[in-house]
């Protein structure tokens, strides 16, 4: 057979961690692995080998690959939707600009559309001018500090690019717009904006009794919303609430909008729909819809009754289609005309699924919104179910065949030009420039038998395996299956070849079946095994007895299939270990003994004997036959006492082995003291964060880690904390709440013991404390108890805010503080490590590499400065007096070694500190050029923007 990237058939396998080991290993110096990767990032079910193949398809900068990428930013997963957004400004794709607008207004994921901005600016410059201004109103900060970032580079030389900037913050009406323009003008030395300028975001201030619910803290917020009855309300806060990034505050919001079950409510809480770009506000909606009580027709009626708004809509025609209600969707069939392109996308979405409504429903293919035009295609692509609508389908996309403009749209054209046989269609789609459009022309008129010679002979030895799947036959399938460098082409070969097995000559499809056993691919070798006869040629028979030692399960049910389907089976390998030639073959006899011997009778053991006593046999076989031994009854040897000598002693159960742990005093280890809460911990608190395996999680814990940071969405943590991997009572584990509150905080510290299977933890934190009224006596008593009651070894708070810790450790003993930490943010340093030293409380620090600004050069410094790396900032913060651990949240294996290096030497050395305060004192001088919602960009070239692509920056 024609050799196959190994790493490629791996990237077939069954196993989604084999699948993202592959993705790695696939050579793309060649197209057949480049388009193994596209194949891969456009099909395979796992999101993390999807995002992994657009990664590397952006390394290979191979333009043939950006209509794939581009469809990939319609994947459902944000991880596949970013990479692929890198991978179009790897290639510098200015197909990516008109994408990138739509995704500026919908992207739901905030990160994945600062990848958009970022990537439209490094591949188009000036030419993206517009979108980074519309980023400058987006919601999210990091979302406009991309957009900052970029603008601060193209300002820079550009005259046109400033004017343009401050003509956009004349007119308008966002403080965030204005803030951001008045940060350009101090990077470009004019002169900023009036000081009165308005701040970013003006938040409304509560209508609630005075001070009655506000706060800083949403935790404070939340604890004084579930003391208040829902009528001491308003609405609009409730409603407000469903957009916050508090959690706990959101889902009490949801309860108390359903316990007021005022229509009021739902009219406002709708609006939410139409601002994907806000997190989890739509999905709170939704929730609160499907847990309402309400009459769904009437509340349809309601939204119709009402000037349209797009998410509302959508709402209302969904449920029109659902109801079948004849009333609501005459009502709502207007609205698919309607002048605002969102309103009518959203009329369709319910449209779609009502058979009266599909003349409307096919016009739309005429509407010059392309997003308007993507519900008749999605429909399409679901294939209609009756026949008729199925050809009406049909026919409206060939004749929307000339206005057809995306990939996506053509394929379409393609397919309906195929199921109507349009053979002129066909080939004018069989030339596109597309390969996937193409490929749907060229296999629909290979079927039908028009291409010529030279056309087959052109698709057959293109170089998309695409192309060369569609054009397939009987014949050229057989060739295929044996040498196409492309994997999925054999695949699709040996299926073809499959479904015409009865039209094949015998000998044809035994030469297929035994050319693909031998495959390195496992699927093919289960076909070719289905493809056998354990009656047929003595050939055969070996071929599936091999088949069914092989290492994949898939591959050895479809040998024992076919073995256990053969009447004579036991005649035929009889025969065949009697056999010269092949029959030799330690595995074959192996593997025939064992289906000769299956059933265990008398015969069986007559057979066994006599091989036993056969000295020709290989001492491989012998081997086997004697282990065979053990699956006959004991009296069964009784007239066979040379044969009983020679069976093996039964293998005693193994003892459970004991459990792996690692030494209390790891050679990689300096545990320190946590204050006097009694703990010893690692100089590094590891976080799940990120998902890191439980393997790895053991790997750092041998490394002498036994400091764990946990939360209960840290899945691969909390199955490593609740596994035989090592003892428990060797860890020290950090959780905490979001919460305030006595019972709120005895809540959530019964979910977590529960979570983790134990009756104690060792450190519970408040998470994120913003404000002095989270750590009153009333929270700090509730810990206390719980403390005295064992559930807990020790408790404190986790905040970025140093004037309220310290103010908190005069106040109360609290035994442990978390705060804000890093040679940018080295405050911390004059007064709460030495009042915590002072008086024994514990102290843990996160955000060491300052989210990753300390690993990047600061503005105006010199390019052949010395860079920290995330170990230096590390050991930054653990060599000031009190510290004694630092938050580590590694993205990767990789990130985890490194970060390791920390436990061998824990503390910076005397003569790099200085250098390294002087770089945190650059990178914080760049930060204090922000107000309170923009951040510094390094600024610089396209490169640069590449860069801020690339940047995993750590979260702590």
């Amino acid at each position: 057979m024609g050799l196959l990237d190994p790493a490629a058939v791996r990237l077939l396998d069954e196993n989604a961690e084999v699948r993202r080991d592959a993705v790695d290993a696939v050579d793309t110096s060649a197209p057949p692995g480049r388009f193994a990767l596209r194949q891969a990032l456009l099909t395979d079910e796992d999101a993390e080998v999807r995002a992994s193949a657009a990664r590397r398809l952006g390394d290979a900068r191979d333009e043939r690959f950006v209509p794939a990428l581009l469809e990939a930013l319609g994947d459902p997963m944000p991880s596949v939707r970013d990479r692929a957004w890198r991978a179009l400004a790897r290639l510098g794709a200015e197909a990516l600009l008109p994408p990138v607008s739509r995704a500026l207004r919908e992207e739901p994921v905030w990160w994945v559309r600062r990848a958009a901005i970022r990537a439209a600016a490094s591949v188009a410059g000036t030419g993206a001018l517009e979108l980074l201004l519309e980023a400058l109103e987006d919601p999210f900060w990091r979302v406009r500090n991309a957009a900052v970032q970029a603008l601060a580079w193209l300002g820079e030389a550009d005259a046109l690019v400033r004017q343009r900037v401050r003509a956009v913050a004349d007119g308008s009406r966002m403080g965030a717009v204005r803030a951001a323009t008045a940060y350009l003008e101090g990077v470009w030395g004019g002169a900023a904006l009036a000081p009165e300028a308005p701040p970013l975001f003006v938040p409304e201030p509560l209508q609630v009794g005075a001070g009655a619910l506000d706060n800083e803290d949403p935790a404070v917020v939340t604890a004084r919303l579930e003391r208040m009855p829902a009528s001491d309300v308003p609405v609009s806060e409730l409603v407000k609430w469903l957009g916050d990034p508090h959690e706990p505050l959101r889902a009490l919001a949801r309860r108390r909008l359903r316990e007021r079950r005022e229509p009021e409510a739902l009219r406002l809480a709708l609006r939410w729909l139409d601002e994907p770009r806000v997190p989890h506000a739509a999905g709170e909606v939704q929730a609160l819809l499907e847990r309402l009580d309400v009459d769904d027709v009437a509340l349809a009626s309601r939204i119709l009754d009402e000037p349209p708004r797009p998410g509302a809509v959508g709402l209302a025609a969904r449920v029109a289609a659902r109801r079948a209600h004849a009333g609501l969707l005459e009502r709502i069939r207007p609205l698919a005309r309607h002048p605002e392109p969102a309103v009518r996308r959203a009329a369709l979405s319910g449209l779609v699924h009502d058979p009266e409504s599909r003349a409307v429903v096919l016009s739309a293919l005429e509407d010059s919104e392309e997003r308007v035009r993507e519900g008749v295609l999605a429909a399409w692509e679901r294939r209609p179910v009756a026949p008729e609508a199925l050809e009406a389908h049909a026919r409206a996309l060939v004749a929307f065949a000339p206005a057809a403009r995306s990939s996506r749209e053509r394929r379409a054209v393609a397919e309906a030009a195929a199921f109507l046989e349009d053979e002129v269609l066909l080939a004018r789609a069989s030339e596109d420039e597309d390969p996937s459009v193409r490929a749907v022309a060229l296999a629909a008129l290979a079927q039908r038998g028009v291409l010529s010679e030279a056309q087959l002979r052109a698709a057959s030895t293109h170089e998309d395996p695409w192309i060369r799947a569609a054009v397939l036959d009987t014949e050229s399938a057989r060739a295929a299956c044996a040498s196409d460098p492309d994997l999925s082409v054999r695949r699709a070969a040996m299926r073809l070849l499959v479904s015409r097995r009865y039209e094949l000559p015998l000998a044809e499809s035994r030469s297929v079946a035994l050319l693909g056993s031998g495959s390195p691919d496992p699927w093919i070798r289960a076909r070719a095994a289905g493809l056998l006869q354990a009656e047929g040629e003595r050939e055969e028979l070996g071929a599936l007895l091999r088949l069914s030692l092989d290492t994949s399960p898939m591959v050895r049910a479809a040998a024992a299939s076919v073995l256990e389907a053969c009447e004579t089976l036991d005649e035929r390998l009889a025969e065949l270990l009697q056999s010269p030639g092949e029959a030799r073959t330690e595995d074959v006899r192996v593997s025939a003994y064992t289906w000769l011997l299956r059933r265990a009778d008398g015969p069986a053991f007559e057979r066994l004997c006599a091989a036993l006593r056969d000295a020709s046999e290989p001492e491989r076989v012998t081997s086997h036959l004697e282990a065979l031994t053990l699956v006959f009854p004991d009296e069964a040897f009784a007239a066979a006492p040379d044969i009983e000598r020679r069976r093996p002693t039964r293998p005693q159960r193994a003892k459970m082995a004991p459990v792996r742990t690692a030494p209390e005093s790891s050679p990689h280890s300096s545990r320190r003291p946590l204050g006097r809460t009694g703990l010893s911990v690692s100089p590094l608190v590891l976080s799940g964060a990120h998902g890191l395996s439980a393997g790895a999680l053991a790997e750092a814990h041998e490394a002498g880690v036994n400091a764990f940071f946990w939360e209960p969405r840290y899945t691969e943590l909390t199955r490593f904390l609740r596994s035989g991997r090592t003892r428990r009572d060797g860890l020290v584990v950090v959780a905490g709440t979001y919460h305030s509150g006595a019972e709120a905080i005895r809540r959530d510290v019964r979910a977590a013991l529960r979570l983790l299977r134990t009756d104690r933890l060792d450190v519970f934190l408040l998470f994120w404390v913003r404000s002095r009224e989270r750590l009153d006596a009333e929270n700090f008593e509730a810990l206390e108890a719980l403390r005295a009651e064992g559930h807990l070894r020790a408790f404190g708070f986790s905040t970025h805010h140093r004037d309220i810790a310290l103010e908190a450790l005069r106040q109360h003993p609290w035994p442990v503080v978390m705060t804000r930490h890093s040679a940018a943010h080295p405050g911390a340093e004059a007064a709460l490590f030495p009042e915590a030293l002072a008086r024994g409380t514990g102290v843990l620090t996160f955000t060491a590499t300052c989210y990753g600004r300390l690993l990047r050069p600061a503005p105006g410094e010199p390019v052949d400065t010395l860079l920290p790396s995330a170990v230096d900032c590390y050991r930054y913060a653990l060599s000031q007096p009190g510290v004694g651990a630092c938050l580590s949240a590694p993205r990767n294996h990789r990130e985890l070694k490194q970060n390791l290096e920390v436990l061998e030497r824990p503390w910076m050395m005397p003569d790099v500190l200085a250098a390294m305060r002087a770089h945190g004192a650059r990178v914080r001088a760049a930060n204090q050029r922000f107000n309170a919602l923009v951040r510094q960009a390094p600024g610089g070239t396209r490169d640069t923007l590449l860069a801020l692509l690339d940047e995993e920056a750590s979260d702590v």
